[in-house]
Formats: structure tokens, C-alpha cells, sequence
């Protein structure tokens, strides 16, 4: 018969996929729903898993990182990582001072239990971690001469990618990369080009280029030039700034007093007559366009920068006039002539974006390895197979393949300490004396690397200064277990724990039973694993009549269970709970499963169930019900349900589904000699110091740029053979 519950339960969970449940979306816009976290048969989560989503989100488009089992991501938007770890905090930490952690139950739309470690692996071992790379990648590594296996080129586009559309700039690359774009800081009052973002790889490529001044409002443009795909210059406009030149930097733009003296063009015509030539799927091609464009107070999405696609290591650009040497074998800004012709390096600009499409990353970096990179690739002889061979088996390091990708890290905090074997061109390191500090100085430098990881030790350090680790967490848990604690009585003179099991089993599942003798009349301490439990024991329990005596159900008499119900408020209205109910008192038989199911299914569709006692490590009858909808959730929970002669109770879920239980067993005895008013300054001073910690997550949150992921680590702790698990927090931004 057992084993035939289990089956049906299991029948039961499988269809309705709680295990296998997809995270609702992480984009602070509800319609958004490209983005995606997904959740693997695991429900706890690694400080190496968190560190394999940090590899996969910085290098997945220079290294085919092997993307987490855990984790999804629809498409390519996320570029940044920001992660912050609140050092010392634990999963009881967050639960117990819920209320005043404001910024983290709101803002951050995932939550998962977070398994402790020892040590701190996340800041100490980040950088030199070994990356995990597919089985794609790998070949490609075995098969490639090292200098071409880690070529900028090669990581950024791949080897066989063709077409136009796959080298045009990404948005993101183009913000990095300080262009103008729609809304962007500095663009207000930028033209905008009509184009209708139907580019194709047969779309028409235009070259631009201008030459500046210098003026009392800075660098203007005085000339520009475009010309076609086939090479043909459709304008060469001299353009009169409308503020006092300084300096005509006749040197390199070739204009002079003279030249500009007649003529009458300002920037708004060269606009109207750019936005008259350029179709609505046009692709501007140009050399460190963003200057250009910038100079035009021009806006347009679709351009291929031939300086980021002849790429160097380094955030390091070729010079235009070198590449037309090297690549198109042709001299341009010749030192006879003064000033650069635009319309010969519009030109040149083309004809090197062509020859790269054309050709392909491959090619372009086998013919031009040594003359325009000077890198030399070895023979393929049996000695270099051996020396290649050796070089295949030593690991990918995560610190060394983000700086080859052109990528930098910062890490601020009170203790940071990061691999020594790591240069600072791969990782900055800020050593900061206080969590203020850290936010100051992240906010100075947010937009300067694509991963930051902050450090705020503040609760840690005051910790120490107050009481043991060990201590203070045993305190935590003992105040959590207080909320699932329950006073039952007066009971019969014989009553026995088994009796209390029976009275109390319906409503959830126990943890612990003690009788107490030593009253007037025999009562219970009751401990629920689950905080549904002791809440519905208190609403349905008091009244019932055992043998002449009158049930009563009744919170411990105890400070800390004063704002019991609001703080139970707090967590029915988590967002994490908003779909999810508590049901007790099912059937464990297995033919009647599916239509206790069917009775739920009459709110609303039904996502997923899970059994309460197996997410407490056992099976029973009550169960946690999660619907597509809100709504349906509120309906189910405001009716009285019966199934035949089995009258169901239901409430407002409380625990979140990462959580397994409220209780745990604590084996540190705490020191008797610590005084109840030392407790309570404690209890005071620890409460501001999470108050601080959550506002300044919120002040670091707002200073991310959107479409980063923003991961928050409470890392747990692990002493003496007992674990307090930690929590991870994933959000990503996006613009309100």
C-alpha cells in the first residue's frame, strides 16, 4: 500500500513538474518573458554553481562556455554581472529579519537555498576557477594552433560565422563602445535615421566619415563624406560650425580658414541630406565610428566598426591608415598630403568591412596573423603536436579568459583577497574599510567592468565584537522556531504524545511533541515543520472537546511572538508565495489524488504540487499547490472544501518553495551566562545593522546599468558538522 502512495505521489509531482518549475520571469516588466530562470531537478544551489552562471554570462559569446543545467537565458541582452555578498548571513538571517530587508524581498525576483562551503571561494578563488567549456569548444581548441584559438577575433565572432547581420554592433556594444543611441545619456536632441530594423546580410553598406575642429564647444564637424557599397562618393559637404573654431587641426582634417570662409552648410542640413540617402535598412561602416556620429548628433542602430573588427587584445585599435596598408595594400593619409581625405577613408572603411564579410574571421586571421598581428603560428611537425598537446590538457582559468576577451573585474570589500598569480589588467582590487566605502567607490566605477563583486563584512565584524557565531545563530534558529510553536491543552490526565499526533496530524506535519506535566492541567508544546501548520492548529483547534476537556491552541507567551501576525503577513504577501497554497488533511490514498486535484483545479489552472512532507524529507498528507494565477490562489483559500467525508483545510502558503522547513535541529549549547538585557542590545543593534545592509543593496541596485544580472549571496555558515545554508538572489535589470 505504501509503495502504491508513493507511486500515485510521484505520478502527481511528475506531471505537474514542480521539480522541473520555471522561475517567473526575472524582468522587473511583468510582460517580459524572454528571460528565464529554470530550475533543475536540484533545489539548492552551490557556491560553484553560482560561479559557473558568472563564467557563463561574462564569456559565453568569446568562449561557448557550457551554459549551467539550472539556468537559462532566451537570448543575448545581459552584459554585465554584479554580485554582492553579504558576508556572514544566513538563510535564518533573511527569515528571521524579513521586515526590514525591504530592497531584497522586492527587488529580486528569484530566491534558492544556497548549500554553505568552507571558506569564501567566491572572492578568493573567482578569477582562478576553471571554466567549463562544451565539448564544441573543446574540439575547436584541440584543432587550433593556440595563437589562433585564443585570437580576439576568433572569440568575438567564431570561426565559420557569414553574413552582414552577424558583425553588425550588438545595442549593448554600442553603449559599451559610448555611441549614440535612442535615449542614451548625451543624446538628447540627436537626429534620429528612419531605418526600420529590417537589415538582412544583402542590405547596402555605406562608408562615413568626418573631419572636426576644435571649437569653444569642443571637437564640430567641418567636413563630410559617405560613399556607397560600390565605392562611389554620394557626398562631400564642408559643414560651418555654428560656434568659434579654436583650432582648425588643419594638420589632420585639412581645413583651413579659407575653405570654410564661403561656405554656408550648417549640421542640420547635412543631416536632412544624410536621412534623404540612407535607406531604411542601411549599414554604416566607419573606423571608431562613434566619433563620427557623435559629431553629426546622430543616431542610427545598424553599424559595422572596423576597428572592433580587426580587434586586439586589450580593448587595443589599429589605426585605419595601418590596416589599408597591411589588408588593402593601399596607402592612404599619405604625410605628402595635408590633412585625411574623408572620402578616401570612408572608402577605406568599406572595402575593409566587405573584405572581412567576405572572407570570413578565419580566413582574415590565417592570411593576416603575422603581417597585421604579429603572431606567429607553428608549423605542424611532431614537436610542436607534443608541445600543443601539453598546452590542450592545462584548464581554461576564468580570470586569464576574461582579460583575452577584453573583459576587466573589480572587486571592492573589507577583505578582499583574490588569486596573487592574476595581474591587474585582469582584475582590479579595491581594499575598502568600510560597506559605505564599497558603495561610494562601485558607484564611481559601475560602468568600467563587465563583473563586480562587492564584499560588505560590516555584520560580521560587528558579530564579532558581540557574541560567538555559533551563539548567535543557534538564537536565530530558536527565534524562527518560535513562530511554528504551538500550546495545546488542557488535555485528558492520560494523554499520551500519540494521542497529540492524531489531534494535530491533519493540519501539518511535527516536528517535535513534549507533554508538560508540571501544569495545573496536562498541556503540549507542539513544533510544526512548517509555519501552515501551527496556523492552521490555532484556527481549527480551539473548541474541540477530548473527554471533557476543552481544546485550546495558543501562541507561546513570548516577546518575540508579539508581532507574530504581522510578520506572518509579510510572508503570505511574498512574492514568492502570491500563487502558492497549503493544503492538509489529503487522502493518501492513490485513487483519490487526482480528484483531490480535480476539486483544486476548479480556481484555476494548476502549475505544479508538491507533497509538504517530502519537501520535509518524508511523505504525507498535506501538500503545497501552485497555481498560474494570483487569483486562483486567493478563491481556493477563502472556500470550504470537503472530499466525501474528508472536510479539507487550506490557507495562504507562508513557505517560500526553496524552504524545507522553519526547524532544525541546533547542537550548540548556548552560554548560560549571557544576560537577557545583553541579549536584547544584541538583538537592536543586529536589527539596524540588516536595515543598513538592505539599503545599501538597494543603492547598488539602482546604480546598475540595464540588462545587468544582479546576484545577491548570503553565504550561510558551516561549523562543528552543522550547516545553515545560505540564500542566492537573481534579478535582472531592467528600465522601469
Amino acid at each position: 500500500m505504501k509503495s502504491e502512495t508513493r507511486s500515485a505521489e510521484a505520478q502527481v509531482d511528475s506531471s505537474s513538474c514542480w521539480k522541473r518549475k520555471a522561475v517567473d520571469s526575472l524582468l522587473s516588466d511583468p510582460q517580459e518573458k524572454r528571460e528565464r530562470l529554470e530550475l533543475s531537478p536540484q533545489d539548492v544551489l552551490t557556491v560553484k554553481d553560482v560561479c559557473d552562471l558568472i563564467h557563463y554570462i561574462t564569456l559565453r559569446r568569446s568562449h561557448s562556455v557550457r551554459r549551467p543545467s539550472w539556468f537559462g537565458v532566451s537570448d543575448e541582452r545581459v552584459s554585465r554581472v554584479n554580485v554582492m555578498v553579504l558576508d556572514g548571513l544566513t538563510q535564518s538571517h533573511f527569515y528571521r529579519y524579513f521586515s526590514v530587508f525591504r530592497h531584497l524581498r522586492n527587488r529580486y525576483s528569484a530566491r534558492w537555498t544556497l548549500a554553505p562551503s568552507s571558506g569564501d571561494p567566491l572572492t578568493s578563488d573567482l578569477l582562478s576557477a576553471e571554466v567549463t567549456v562544451c565539448d564544441r569548444a573543446a574540439e575547436t581548441r584541440v584543432e587550433l594552433p593556440a595563437a589562433m584559438r585564443w585570437h580576439p577575433v576568433i572569440r568575438r565572432f567564431g570561426l565559420s560565422t557569414t553574413g552582414l547581420t552577424n558583425f553588425l554592433l550588438t545595442q549593448q556594444e554600442m553603449i559599451k563602445q559610448k555611441y549614440p543611441v535612442k535615449g542614451g545619456q548625451g543624446c538628447e536632441g540627436f537626429m534620429c535615421t528612419e531605418s526600420d530594423g529590417g537589415v538582412t546580410d544583402s542590405s547596402p553598406l555605406f562608408g562615413l566619415d568626418c573631419e572636426m575642429c576644435l571649437t569653444c564647444a569642443g571637437l564640430e564637424v567641418t567636413r563630410v563624406a559617405l560613399v556607397d557599397s560600390s565605392g562611389r562618393c554620394v557626398l562631400d559637404e564642408l559643414v560651418k560650425p555654428p560656434n568659434p573654431i579654436i583650432d582648425y587641426c588643419t594638420r589632420f582634417s585639412g581645413i583651413t580658414r579659407a575653405l570654410l570662409e564661403p561656405v554656408s552648410t550648417r549640421l542640420a542640413d547635412v543631416q536632412s541630406r544624410l536621412l534623404q540617402l540612407l535607406p531604411p535598412d542601411a549599414v554604416l561602416v566607419g573606423h571608431s565610428l562613434d566619433g563620427d556620429l557623435r559629431a553629426l548628433h546622430l543616431v542610427h542602430p545598424h553599424v559595422v566598426d572596423t576597428s572592433l573588427l580587426y580587434r586586439q587584445e586589450f580593448g587595443r585599435r589599429f589605426k585605419l591608415r595601418h590596416l589599408a596598408q597591411v589588408v588593402l595594400k593601399r596607402e592612404i593619409q599619405s604625410e605628402v598630403r595635408i590633412g585625411h581625405d574623408p572620402c578616401e577613408d570612408a572608402l577605406a572603411a568599406l572595402h575593409l568591412a566587405q573584405y572581412f564579410i567576405r572572407k570570413g574571421p578565419r580566413k582574415v586571421v590565417e592570411d593576416h596573423l603575422e603581417d597585421l598581428w604579429d603572431l606567429e603560428c607553428p608549423e605542424d611537425d611532431d614537436s610542436d603536436h607534443v608541445i600543443s598537446s601539453k598546452r590542450h590538457s592545462s584548464p581554461l582559468r576564468f580570470g586569464h579568459a576574461l582579460s583575452r576577451s577584453g573583459q576587466s573585474a573589480v572587486f571592492l570589500g573589507g577583505s578582499v583577497e583574490t588569486s596573487g598569480s592574476l595581474s591587474n589588467q585582469q582584475c582590479r582590487r579595491h581594499r575598502c574599510s568600510s560597506d559605505r566605502e564599497v558603495v561610494c567607490v562601485y558607484r564611481r566605477v559601475v560602468q568600467s567592468y563587465t563583473l563586480s563583486v562587492l564584499q560588505f563584512s560590516s555584520f560580521r565584524n560587528t558579530l564579532n565584537q558581540t557574541a560567538a557565531m555559533e551563539t548567535h545563530l543557534q538564537q536565530v534558529c530558536e527565534r524562527l522556531q518560535q513562530m511554528c510553536v504551538l500550546y495545546v491543552g488542557p488535555l485528558p490526565s492520560d494523554a499520551t504524545e500519540t494521542l497529540v499526533h492524531r489531534l494535530l496530524k491533519r493540519c501539518g506535519h511535527l516536528r517535535t511533541v513534549r507533554l508538560l506535566h508540571y501544569t495545573h492541567e496536562v498541556h503540549a508544546e507542539v513544533v510544526f515543520v512548517h509555519l501552515e501548520g501551527a496556523q492552521l492548529a490555532l484556527e481549527h483547534l480551539n473548541g474541540l472537546q477530548i473527554n471533557g476537556c476543552i481544546i485550546k491552541a495558543r501562541r507561546p507567551v513570548h516577546e518575540l511572538c508579539l508581532d507574530l501576525d504581522e510578520r506572518l503577513s509579510e510572508r503570505q504577501n511574498d512574492p514568492l508565495n502570491t500563487r502558492l497554497i497549503y493544503v492538509s488533511n489529503l487522502s493518501s490514498k492513490p485513487h483519490r489524488h487526482e480528484d483531490q486535484l480535480q476539486t483544486f483545479r476548479q480556481f484555476g489552472a494548476i502549475q505544479c504540487v508538491t507533497s509538504a512532507a517530502e519537501h520535509a524529507g518524508k511523505r504525507g498528507r498535506h501538500a503545497f499547490i501552485r497555481f498560474e494565477c494570483a487569483d486562483s490562489a486567493q478563491a481556493a483559500v477563502g472556500v470550504d472544501l470537503q472530499i466525501g467525508n474528508r472536510k479539507l483545510s487550506v490557507c495562504h502558503a507562508l513557505t517560500p518553495p526553496h524552504m524545507t522547513s522553519w526547524t532544525r535541529p541546533v547542537t550548540t549549547e548556548t552560554s548560560p551566562d549571557t544576560s537577557e538585557q545583553g541579549e536584547e542590545c544584541d538583538e537592536r543593534l543586529l536589527e539596524r545593522q540588516m536595515k543598513k545592509l538592505d539599503a545599501r543593496v538597494g543603492k547598488v541596485f539602482r546604480a546598475l546599468e540595464e540588462n545587468c544580472l544582479s546576484v545577491v549571496i548570503l553565504p550561510g555558515h558551516r561549523s562543528d558538522g552543522v550547516d545553515h545554508p545560505g540564500l542566492c538572489f537573481i534579478h535582472i535589470k531592467q528600465s522601469t
